[in-house]
């Protein structure tokens, strides 16, 4: 099958990188994912889409904590923006 299983790191080569657990070639449990634009993702992943909690950090200083469903922000969460505004609920 060749498909990532266990712990490992993958690098895509458009610069992407994951690094954290596999199970039949997609991204489940624990990862880290870091984007080519300064982007980065740490949390939980189910069937390669980021579910459960997580914090997403982006390039321009904003941060998000919380949980996820289906790559989106889902439930409770909070928000940090870069120009100091915050946003919980």
């Amino acid at each position: 099958m060749n498909k990532p299983h266990g712990k490992g790191v993958y690098t895509w080569q458009n610069g992407e990188v994951y690094d954290g657990q596999w199970a039949r070639g997609k991204k489940e449990g624990h990862g880290v994912w870091r984007g080519v634009h300064g982007d980065c993702y740490i949390g939980e992943w189910k069937g390669s889409k980021a579910e459960g909690y997580g914090v997403h950090l982006w390039k321009n200083g904003d941060k998000y904590e919380g949980e996820w469903l289906n790559c989106l922000k889902n439930g409770h969460g909070s928000d940090f923006f870069g120009n100091g505004d915050s946003y919980q609920g």
